[in-house]
C-alpha cells in the first residue's frame, strides 16, 4: 500500500490495481500480538484503510480475497483467483510491483503445522479466540514476536512456556543484555527454557528432543520468517540468499518491468554490501 498510494501522488492519471489474497490491507501489523492480549481493545484500531477508503482518497482499484496465481513476464499478464468464489481471470500490466512479503518459518518439525502463528488480522482473530478458552501455551521461538506474543499471553492470565533452541532470546542482544531479557521474563511468571529443541507438535502440547514433554492447550511458532518469493520464483524472477527476490538499487527484478519490494526482497548491506534480508516494517514502508 505504500508504492500505491506513492504512485498515486506521483501520477494522477494512473491506472493502479492491488491485488490482496486476505480480507485485509494497510493494518497495523504491530499491533497484533497487543489486541490478543488485551492491551489494545478495539480491534477497529488496527484497521488503517479498507479498500473502500482507499478508493475514495487515493481512487486505487483495491482487490481483497484476490490472489496472485502466476506471472507471464513475456506477455505481461498476471493470473488471479478469487479465494472466495474459485473464479479465475487474467489481468495485464505496463508495469508490476511484487510486495508478497515475509512467510512464517516452518521447520521440518511433526505437527508444526497445527501450531498458531501471527502474520495476518486473520490469524489474529484465530488466536485471540483459541487464547480466549486456553490456560496454557507454549511459544516457540525466544525472538522479537515470540516474546511479544509470550508477554501479551501472560498478560491475558495463561501460563507461559517459551522456547528456544538457542543459549539466549533476543538473538541480535549480547549476552549480558540478554540475561537481563531472561530474568525480565521469568520474574513476571513466564516458563522459560533455553537450548531446548522441539520434536514434535501435538494437541496437547510439544515433546521436546530430549523427551521432555510440556502441556499446553495452544502452541504459536514464531521461528522467524522466510521471503515469501514462490510466485516469483515461478515465473523465474532471479532469487537470492534465502530466497529472496534479487532486485537493483531501483527495486527492478531480472524480468522487465517487474519490481519488487519489502520482506521478500533481498537488500544490500551498507557496509560490506552483502545480500541481506531485513524484514522489518519501517525498511518496506521506506522502498514501497
Amino acid at each position: 500500500m505504500s508504492a500505491a498510494t506513492r504512485l498515486r501522488r506521483l501520477d494522477e492519471a494512473a491506472e493502479i490495481v492491488v491485488l490482496e489474497r486476505t480480507s485485509y490491507v494497510s493494518f497495523a501489523n504491530c499491533g497484533l500480538p497487543y489486541h490478543v492480549g488485551g492491551v489494545i481493545e478495539d480491534r477497529a484500531s488496527l484497521l488503517l484503510q479498507t479498500p473502500e477508503s482507499l478508493a475514495a482518497r487515493f481512487r486505487l482499484d483495491v482487490r481483497v480475497s484476490t490472489e496472485a496465481v502466476s506471472i507471464d513476464p513475456d506477455r505481461h499478464t498476471v493470473a488471479v483467483r478469487n479465494v472466495v468464489t474459485g473464479e479465475t481471470s487474467e489481468i495485464t500490466y505496463d508495469r508490476l510491483i511484487l510486495a508478497p512479503g515475509a512467510a512464517p518459518v516452518r521447520p521440518p518439525i511433526p505437527g508444526i503445522d497445527t501450531a498458531y502463528a501471527l502474520r495476518n488480522v486473520e490469524d489474529m482473530d484465530a488466536l485471540a479466540a483459541k487464547v480466549a478458552t486456553s490456560g496454557s501455551a507454549a511459544v516457540i521461538g525466544g525472538g522479537f514476536i515470540g516474546l511479544e506474543i509470550a508477554e501479551n499471553l501472560r498478560h491475558r492470565g495463561l501460563h507461559v512456556t517459551v522456547l528456544e533452541a538457542a543459549p539466549q532470546a533476543m538473538a541480535p542482544l549480547d549476552p549480558e543484555l540478554a540475561e537481563l531479557v531472561h530474568r525480565r521474563l521469568r520474574d513476571n511468571g513466564i516458563d522459560l527454557r533455553l537450548g531446548v529443541a522441539v520434536a514434535e507438535v501435538s494437541p496437547t502440547g510439544v515433546r521436546l528432543a530430549d523427551g521432555g514433554e510440556i502441556h499446553a492447550d495452544l502452541v504459536l511458532a514464531a521461528i522467524g520468517v522466510r521471503p515469501d518469493s514462490g510466485l516469483a520464483e515461478t515465473a523465474g524472477l532471479t532469487l537470492g540468499r534465502g530466497g529472496a527476490i534479487l532486485v537493483d538499487d531501483f527495486g527492478r527484478t531480472s524480468a522487465p518491468d517487474v519490481y519488487a519490494v519489502g520482506d521478500a526482497v533481498a537488500k544490500r548491506d551498507a557496509l560490506d554490501g552483502s545480500e541481506v534480508l531485513v524484514p522489518l516494517a519501517n525498511t518496506a514502508n521506506l522502498q514501497g
